[in-house]
């Protein structure tokens, strides 16, 4: 079996600013593109990147946290608004965390290669269809795919493809794929919260 002259495969799609937005990219790539040649499960999406997790949602949440917190120790009620905020972030929280751990690892090593910056012009990747059966590798993907190495990899699956499919990829794709910092900044910030909300209603209850 040998590997013939690629054609590119890649959709533009855009991608938003949350860290769920930027790691599920890299989840429908690996899905869409990439593991089911290899007849690997799919990985999970990550939640709340669609609305929950911008910054300015987050700082929101964060306000009505606190001034309804606050307002508890007048007005007992107040308190369900932080607890539901609160609560909510922290299971959102929680929950991306164990898909970013059950995801791992979240790039095939073997048919994703890292390229240096600037290889894929604009691009942070690029997706690849290779015709099997065919002559030798060319252009740009011929000097970071080794044509023996996707051949071994799909024959173990015993996987009948007229083409494969391969992504280049760069450091900024990677970071996509990697611990979102944020994750441990949400969590640490709504735990807290969580506690002042407890407290506030624990002066409530003491005031009254």
């Amino acid at each position: 079996m040998e590997l013939g002259p690629p054609r590119e495969t890649t959709i533009l799609t855009f991608v938003r600013s949350t860290y769920p937005a930027r790691y599920n990219h890299v989840v429908r790539n690996m899905n869409t593109g990439i593991n089911y040649q290899t007849n690997t499960k799919n990985k999970i999406s990550m939640r709340g990147g669609h609305f929950l997790l911008y910054r300015y949602i987050i700082l929101f949440a964060i306000l009505l946290s606190f001034s309804f917190g606050v307002a508890s120790i007048y007005v007992k009620p107040c308190a369900v608004v932080p607890f539901i905020l609160t609560v909510l972030y922290i299971a959102l929280t929680i929950f991306n965390i164990v898909v970013y751990i059950k995801n791992r690892p979240l790039i095939h090593p073997l048919l994703a290669r890292q390229v240096p910056r600037g290889q894929l012009g604009d691009m942070i990747n690029r997706f690849y269809a290779i015709p099997v059966n065919a002559t030798v590798l060319t252009g740009v993907i011929a000097a970071f795919i080794d044509p023996a190495v996707i051949v071994a990899a799909v024959k173990r699956e015993n996987i009948e493809l007229t083409e494969i499919h391969v992504m280049l990829y760069d450091d900024r794709y990677r970071s996509y794929s990697r611990f979102p910092k944020e994750i441990v900044v949400h969590l640490s910030i709504f735990f807290i919260l969580f506690i002042l909300a407890i407290i506030f209603v624990s002066i409530t209850i003491t005031k009254y």
